[in-house]
């Protein structure tokens, strides 16, 4: 880990001597006190792969500096109108990079109290190296995302949003390594009326040793990371640039943020699945209780969100299946018979037990035939974190099911990152997304 010259929103232009109060901590003056502190509510967005068409329409029309310019234009040509704009940005004052490196705390907001900013982590430059020893993956990733973060990269040579990596230490040194002055800060309101934070702090060797020790775990951001190693193959493929040393060129480093999940407390939401194209027959025996693994208990749609969240901590498989015709019912396994088909699967102890591998599995590829090849096409299942949209989703007839399912836990992620395993596409959204915008990762001139 080290810090970077990051380049962002100019304070010059963007920092006020009081701050707005939808920025405001509680209790907090008005006035800055001698800090530079800029409001990036109508400035950043979030990142591309949670970006509806609508939501993309909304922030265009926002400012017409937002950052969605960069990380999903509407242009016919994205990738070189994100680099044409990055590019006349940086002439007009609009961003600036700073003279030094920096390291940066990133703070952002929880649901229950969207006004404190109490989650934080370390925002810096990370060295790249494959998955396996100090950097795990936990996910599939699909190619076309990839394919299309890797043109951008190459257009804008520029990271533009972080990657969530967490780690796990409950060493009593991590809350002295967190509380360092800072001068300069950017914030801003997410969608959701989250408050994000970020400040630049001057790093030492205690922080960038302390965390250069750490394993970490990629929580969000698998194609960006993937397509960080892309780049960075590419750029060594350049004769003069094959026998540099390793971290000697800038495409060698990777944005992250880092956050002690030992310390912070985190949330993962779940992400449900809208089954497109489905055999009739086979959808409607999942519904009948006769399967020796599943017993089908008949439940109202909008209540089997609640269900679930009952059953949160329950040991065996649980699902919510929507069906055409205002019927939902709850799916649940039995251990034993369930415990016996994973068995069969090429995976390890801690993949077998996780709802997404049993679903993927023992549902949607023994019942329903749909393999990993076409979940990987996206043609016959879809995704939505919203289980009120999923419902309705099948009752308009744009699904023939839906499949609602429980949010994986830290721990199980840990546990099958550490066995070098990787779950089923999509099995974890954190909440909240860190925000693009905030600090871009330039790789000219490093």
């Amino acid at each position: 880990m080290r810090p970077f010259r990051g380049t962002g929103y100019a304070l010059s232009r963007f920092a006020t001597r009081s701050l707005a109060p939808r920025v405001r901590l509680p209790d907090e003056p008005e006035t800055t006190l001698g800090r530079q502190v800029a409001d990036l509510t109508d400035l950043v967005c979030p990142p591309y792969d949670v970006i509806s068409p609508q939501q993309q329409a909304a922030l265009l029309a926002r400012e017409p500096r937002n950052a969605v310019r960069l990380e999903l234009s509407a242009e016919p040509n994205p990738q070189a109108a994100a680099a044409a704009t990055f590019a006349a940005w940086i002439a007009d004052g609009t961003l600036e990079r700073r003279p030094t490196s920096s390291a940066y705390y990133y703070r952002h907001a929880r649901p229950d109290a969207p006004d404190d900013p109490s989650v934080q982590g370390v925002l810096a430059r990370v060295l790249l190296e494959p998955f396996g020893a100090d950097v795990r993956a936990h996910e599939h990733t699909f190619a076309g995302p990839k394919a299309d973060r890797l043109a951008l990269l190459r257009a804008t040579r520029t990271q533009l949003s972080p990657i969530l990596a967490i780690y796990f230490d409950r060493s009593t040194r991590y809350p002295h390594l967190m509380s360092r002055p800072w001068t300069d800060e950017w914030r801003a309101r997410d969608g959701d009326g989250l408050l994000h934070a970020l400040v630049a702090i001057e790093p030492d060797e205690r922080l960038t040793g302390y965390l250069s020790r750490q394993r970490l775990f990629i929580a969000d951001g698998h194609h960006r990371y993937e397509t960080a190693l892309a780049y960075q193959a590419e750029v060594r493929a350049a004769p003069r640039f094959a026998d540099a040393p390793r971290g000697a060129l800038a495409a060698d480093w990777g944005m992250v943020v880092l956050v002690n999940a030992e310390m912070e407390e985190l949330e993962i939401r779940p992400t449900h699945r809208l089954l497109l194209e489905v055999n009739p027959e086979a959808l409607a025996g999942l519904a009948v209780d006769d399967d020796p693994r599943w017993h089908a208990i008949p439940v109202p749609p909008p209540e089997l969100a609640a269900r679930l969240v009952g059953l949160r901590d329950a040991g065996e498989p649980v699902f919510g299946l929507v069906l055409p015709g205002d019927r939902g019912f709850l799916l649940v396994g039995n251990p034993d018979s369930i415990a016996e088909r994973m068995s069969r699967e090429r995976t390890g102890t801690a993949a077998r037990k996780l709802d997404m591998a049993i679903l993927h599995a023992a549902i949607l590829g023994d019942r329903l035939g749909i393999d990993s090849g076409s979940v990987a096409g996206e043609d016959r299942v879809a995704y939505t974190r919203d289980e009120v949209e999923a419902v309705a989703a099948v009752a308009r007839g744009a699904a023939k099911a839906a499949i609602l399912v429980r949010p994986t836990k830290l721990e199980q992620l840990a546990a099958v990152a550490n066995a070098g395993e990787v779950m089923p596409h999509k099995s974890t959204y954190f909440y909240p997304k860190l925000l693009t915008g905030m600090v871009f990762h330039s790789l000219e001139g490093e």
